[in-house]
């Protein structure tokens, strides 16, 4: 996977929740895969990082109706739990 994310990696370690963009699906180019992480990736990333949970936000046009793509492709890497988030989602922390 690419290295760029190692910041993020070090600073979500262990965390109870990593929150990340759904914003693009796997195989995204462009503008838009530039700007966003795609599903592997942010599965590459929780996999290091072992959150307790990730949630995924900024959910877009492009991934609406794509969550089970984009499961499979997280799930490849990182297994444990992952939920999408929707206006007015709240999550506890302990």
């Amino acid at each position: 996977m690419n290295g760029d994310y190692h910041t993020l990696e070090i600073l979500a370690k262990a965390t109870d929740i990593l929150v990340a963009h759904n914003a693009v699906p796997k195989g995204s180019t462009g503008v838009a895969a530039k700007l966003h992480m795609t599903p592997d990736i942010i599965g590459d990333i929780a996999k290091t990082a072992q959150p307790k949970r990730v949630i995924l936000s900024h959910r877009m046009l492009r991934t609406l109706g794509k969550e089970k793509e984009t499961l499979k492709e997280i799930h490849k890497y990182y297994k444990g739990s992952v939920n999408f988030a929707n206006d007015k989602s709240y999550y506890k922390v302990k």
